[in-house]
């Protein structure tokens, strides 16, 4: 079989080694010229390059999201990341269907992961749904000083395969530290808000515009780090009964 016809066919299978992994080598599988062959085509993406109009055309796709990342839904779009690596799969490294716009952070923190052990993938941003069901908790305690700490729960409605899925994305990207940190800053930069609310409108008022805060956000995924804070906040007596004011007594943890 020629190299061509079989990279042709590779693209064909690209589907079907998202589904199941394990029943898949590369095309290049031990042929080290071959894959340098196929990983140097990546470079034809650069600017000035034949390939350059592929790579435009692909962060294109990003601005129907305002640039924000798939992976973390936080950070702006910088770099290609390749969902099944160029190092496994170098003939999928110029595949557009396998090339997803990332930010550095998730870039980096995903590198070569494509889970051959356990065939469990990541989610792919073209191919898969990320659960519509509420499995993201943001747990809110008042103390000395507010703080917040993210989970997953497993509800019956998902299976354990697609749980076992978002709880690698999750460990891979460290999703938590990260969603912990943004939650500090929004919390933080929201003070004068909830001061004007409580002020004006007691803690109803202040869990009235928290609740509405948490329904904005979920029009980005019942599972977004902010959907799930507001929710949990709009949840909790303390914070809404004046603890937000222990923002400003220390650091968040």
């Amino acid at each position: 079989m020629g190299v061509r016809s079989g990279i042709i066919d590779a693209y064909g299978d690209y589907e079907d080694v998202l589904r199941d992994i394990r029943r898949f080598t590369s095309l290049a599988h031990g042929s080290d010229a071959l894959t340098k062959a196929l990983l140097g085509n990546y470079a034809l993406l650069d600017k000035g390059r034949p390939l350059e109009g592929l790579r435009n055309s692909i962060f294109q796709t990003a601005l129907s999201r305002d640039s924000r990342c798939p992976l973390c839904e936080r950070s702006q779009v910088c770099a290609l990341d390749h969902f099944l690596p160029k190092s496994n799969f170098p003939e999928y490294s110029i595949l557009a269907d396998n090339l997803i716009p990332v930010c550095e952070r998730c870039n980096r923190l995903k590198g070569d992961e494509f889970g051959r052990a356990d065939g469990l993938l990541m989610f792919h941003a073209y191919f898969d749904e990320f659960p519509d069901i509420e499995i993201l908790l943001a747990e809110i305690e008042v103390e000395s000083t507010v703080s917040v700490r993210y989970s997953l729960h497993q509800s019956d409605e998902i299976d354990n395969s697609t749980f076992k899925r978002v709880e690698k994305q999750f460990k891979v990207l460290d999703l938590f530290g990260f969603y912990q940190m943004e939650a500090v800053a929004e919390l933080t930069d929201q003070i004068d808000l909830y001061d004007q609310t409580y002020d004006s409108c007691g803690d109803t008022g202040l869990r009235s515009i928290l609740g509405a805060l948490a329904r904005g956000a979920e029009r980005k995924g019942v599972n977004h780090w902010k959907a799930a804070l507001y929710r949990a906040l709009s949840r909790n007596q303390e914070f809404c009964g004046g603890g937000y004011r222990k923002l400003l007594a220390a650091p968040m943890t």
